[in-house]
Parts: C-alpha cells; structure tokens; sequence
C-alpha cells in the first residue's frame, strides 16, 4: 500500500513547500534583476556654475555600453541629453549641445579618438566651450582602458573650439590634481 492518509498528506505538503519555495526564488531572482538594471554603469561630468566659477561634478547614468566604443557614444549621448530634473535642480548643467553626434570612433594605442558632428562647436562662448572640452574628456576617460582622448569635429582635428578659438592641443588627458575650475 501506499502508506495511508498521513503519507499523502506528508506528500502534499512538501509539494506546496517546494511550490512555494520555487515562486519565492523567483521573485528573488525577478527583484535583483529589476534593481541591477537600475544600478549606475556610468560617471558623466556635468558642469555646476557656483557663481563665481564654473566646475565639474560628477553624476551617475545607466548606460549599459558594450563596448569601449559603444561607451563613448552613449557617454556623448548623456552629456548631450544634458542633466535630469534633479540635475538641473540642484544647479547641473551641460555644455554640449543637444543635437552632438558621434560620428566615427576608433583606437589609436591607448587614445580614444572620436569624430563628433559639428553641434559640438555651435554657439557659445570660451566658458562654455572650455565646459564642454573638460566635459567630453573627463567623461570619456572614465573607463581604465581610456587613458586619452582625440576629438574631431566632422572629419577634422581642430586645434582651435568655438568662435573665440579655445585652444586644444590633443591628446587630451586628465591633468592630476582635481577636477578643473575656470
């Protein structure tokens, strides 16, 4: 015989223990996926006015790149979708522009080199366009295998920014001692 009503009874509740315990690791697994997608990937720099000068302040974004290369586009992305409500709240702002593109990104050794469309240079004057090069480079050079930076601007290394002719001698790399004030 099978062992009678307690056997079945025994059977069943282990069942609907197993049952329950597969739904509680289930909805385990479905809340830590849902909160690390959430979790930042990604340091951009925005840019804070203090009022008397203008600095960089880092702010965190979900970006979920790929790639080095997939990275700096979105990294370009973010900074030109510029700060969120918070963000803005709280005094953040960015220097480049809405409509910058990324359009090509390759290696030269260890230098990240970008060609970015010409929004990047419109508009502005040599505040904002030292905002936006300290943007760009202190965002990109986030990543360890990112140890400088080369942008052009369609299809050009520009060695002047903007109408007041900001002066960039390139590779870019972070100079030590701190985000930068100007």
């Amino acid at each position: 015989m099978s062992g009678g009503p307690g056997a079945q009874v025994r059977s069943v509740a282990l069942r609907v223990a197993a049952l329950a315990l597969l739904l509680l690791l289930a909805l385990v697994g479905a809340l830590t996926f849902n909160v690390l997608n959430r979790v930042p990937d990604t340091t951009v720099f925005l840019v804070l006015d203090d009022g008397g000068a203008m600095t960089l302040e880092p702010v965190y974004r979900r970006l979920r790149p790929n790639d080095p290369l997939a990275a700096a586009e979105a990294t370009v992305a973010a900074l030109a979708s510029g700060p969120t409500a918070d963000e803005a709240a709280r005094g953040l702002g960015s220097e480049v522009p809405t409509g910058t593109l990324v359009r090509a990104a390759r290696w030269r050794d260890d230098v990240l080199v970008l060609d970015l469309s010409g929004d990047v240079v419109a508009g502005g004057g040599s505040a904002s366009m030292m905002g936006r090069l300290a943007q760009l480079t202190y965002s990109l050079t986030q990543p360890s295998t990112v140890d400088a930076v080369e942008l052009w601007v369609d299809g050009q290394l520009l060695a002047a920014w903007g109408g007041e002719g900001v002066m960039a001698s390139w590779p870019w790399r972070r100079p030590e001692g701190g985000l930068p004030r100007w």
